[in-house]
């Protein structure tokens, strides 16, 4: 049955698969929830206590909140069996909609493994019936600060696995702030996984050492040139030209007197 539930009488899902929520997400939803009602009915079921406890629509009620609304339009289904039952049924419709993101998964995946809903990240795979490798390579976003994670939430369009292991490699290499301009500029310029990847690279390898030079006019007997001294690889360069062949052999042999041979 679907029911028009007072807001303040909802509770959110203990084991709420989202984890990130934006202020932007939620205003764009307040804002659409004020003009144009609820068009998409959240899911709950009845608690111990007679509280509705929210299985899915957790954004519909942060938004209804904001927007000042008295009701949240609420289907009440059978309570799931178990925690890791809300969860998986939670993920599900999240999934369904594209509403899940990697971030969301990572976060929780390490409480739920925490909480030995599920005892091993094996375990969480078979049960969600991924690859253990995807959720390995996913939880390893927890690494990531939180303003880095809240940085990239606001733009969804970075919210790929590939992304945000490129985002998350880079962090690693060149830290926060660095970072936080990468995420600006990706989403500004339409910059793909690759293109992080190729940052980072660049940024590990360190800038392309070229070798210092000191450089000098000279002027002798007439004479113009050039001396050069490289310090990365002990080397000089002199240059003259215009000597008379007199001149030229009289430096000559002053250069060479400066060289005894060994």
């Amino acid at each position: 049955m679907v029911y028009e539930v007072p807001v303040g009488r909802v509770k959110s899902n203990p084991f709420n698969p989202r984890a990130v929520y934006t202020s932007s997400s939620i205003n764009d939803m307040a804002q659409s929830l004020a003009s144009s009602g609820q068009r998409i009915s959240a899911t709950a079921y009845i608690d111990d206590e007679g509280e509705v406890v929210l299985i899915e629509g957790e954004t519909r009620l942060r938004g209804a909140r904001t927007a000042g609304l008295p009701t949240l339009r609420v289907e009440i289904r059978p309570r799931p069996s178990s925690d890791r039952e809300l969860y998986e049924e939670a993920r599900a419709a999240n999934v369904e909609r594209r509403d899940q993101s990697p971030l969301d998964d990572a976060i929780k995946w390490k409480e739920l493994v925490a909480k030995k809903v599920y005892p091993t990240q094996a375990a969480l795979a078979k049960a969600l019936n991924l690859g253990e490798d995807h959720v390995s390579r996913t939880m390893s976003l927890n690494q990531l600060p939180h303003r880095i994670i809240h940085a990239v939430a606001e733009n969804p369009e970075l919210l790929s696995h590939k992304m945000l292991n490129a985002i998350r490699e880079f962090w690693e290499v060149k830290g926060d702030e660095d970072t936080l301009e990468l995420i600006l500029e990706a989403a500004k310029s339409g910059m793909g996984f690759r293109d992080v990847t190729a940052r980072r690279k660049a940024a590990a390898n360190g800038p392309i050492k070229r070798p210092r030079s000191t450089r000098k006019p000279l002027k002798f007997r007439g004479a113009k040139g050039e001396f050069k001294s490289f310090e990365e690889d002990g080397r000089i360069e002199l240059t003259l030209k215009g000597l008379t062949p007199e001149t030229a052999q009289e430096l000559q042999t002053k250069l060479f007197a400066l060289f005894p041979e060994e």
